[in-house]
């Protein structure tokens, strides 16, 4: 007997299983290096290097409103003040002119020489002769100044450059010039500097004044600034006007005290009573009160004992005054009785 086989039955299962691509194993990711390659930095800073930097961003502007406010709202709202604008640079100024008179002024300074002020207002200031001793540009009032001793007035004087008509120059001595002057002596320096009674200063100058004395150009011949202690410097010099030196060492205030000479010293100090509002002469001394004589003590009283009301002594009875009326008071004289005059008749 012959048994026919069937063939088996696939089951689904198996076909998907068969069906189904074989799946590839997974690709283990590689380990991240520690540290990178020299040659990729260097490239990257290479690179941040051309780069142009960025421009800074631009703050932006409110636009304004297309649409305009009506007249009455406008009309409410506040004022907004105009913007100020900055204030100009200053101009520079043009480099000062050395003038012909301020050229004369210079060389008779380094010649040593006096020179003759003719002024342009010849009725308000005279002629005369003149000692500079500086010429300065002022750059406030962008003028020349000559300063110096004036013999008109034998002080010292400022007059500015621009005020005057002519400089010129003077020969010799010229006149007003007083004596006795060492010779070669510059005509410049006979005023109140030399030429006359020769005056020694010395002076202590404190220590906030000796940084300006030295940068500032000497007042007065044989000038000398010694430094000591404590910052101070001894001064000395030599000069001929006395009103000169004294002005110079008022200028300095409580910053100098004056050790020579003596009259120098009084002066300064009649000059100090003046600006304290007292006399020039020291008032005299109010006369001494007499001292009080001292007189001994009174001694204190002694309280004696009174003695009992009944031992005092009794009073004398006076006798009382007669009552007068009334009547009669009234009636009576209250002054001296008038005086009558007896007038007698003969017999015809």
């Amino acid at each position: 007997m012959a048994v026919s086989k069937t063939p088996r039955k696939k089951s689904v299962t198996a076909d998907l299983e068969e069906e189904k691509p074989a799946t590839k194993p997974r690709a283990t990711p590689a380990k991240k290096t520690a540290a990178k390659k020299p040659e990729a930095i260097e490239t990257k800073t290479k690179a941040s290097a051309k780069a142009p930097a960025k421009a800074p961003a631009k703050a932006r502007v409110p636009k304004a409103p297309k649409a305009a406010l009506p007249a009455e709202v406008a009309a409410t709202l506040p004022e907004i003040p105009a913007p100020v604008a900055p204030p100009a640079p200053p101009k520079p100024t043009a480099k000062p002119e050395v003038t012909p008179l301020a050229q004369a002024i210079l060389t008779a300074i380094c010649e040593g020489r006096a020179v003759e002020f003719i002024f342009a207002d010849a009725d308000a200031n005279a002629p005369r002769t003149f000692e500079p001793r500086h010429l300065t540009f002022d750059g406030l009032s962008q003028a020349w100044y000559a300063w110096g001793w004036d013999r008109r007035y034998n002080a010292e004087r400022h007059h500015r450059v621009d005020l005057l008509a002519e400089v010129n120059p003077v020969e010799g001595l010229g006149r007003a010039a007083q004596g006795p002057y060492a010779e070669g002596t510059p005509g410049n320096l006979i005023g109140g500097w030399l030429g006359g009674e020769p005056i020694p200063v010395k002076a202590s100058l404190l220590k906030q004044w000796v940084f300006a004395v030295k940068q500032a150009p000497p007042a007065f011949p044989d000038f000398k600034l010694e430094d000591q202690g404590d910052g101070q410097a001894l001064v000395t010099f030599t000069a001929t006007d006395l009103r000169a030196i004294a002005r110079w060492a008022m200028q300095f205030g409580d910053g100098i005290q004056v050790l020579e000479p003596a009259r120098l010293v009084d002066r300064i100090k009649q000059v100090g009573a003046v600006w304290a509002g007292r006399d020039r002469q020291p008032s005299p001394s109010p006369a001494s009160k007499p001292a009080p004589r001292s007189e001994p003590a009174p001694e204190p009283r002694r309280h004696e004992a009174r003695p009992p009301r009944e031992a005092r002594p009794e009073r004398e009875h006076r006798p009382e005054r007669e009552h007068r009326p009334e009547r009669e008071r009234e009636e009576g004289p209250k002054g001296k009785p008038p005086k009558v005059e007896t007038i007698r008749f003969d017999r015809l």
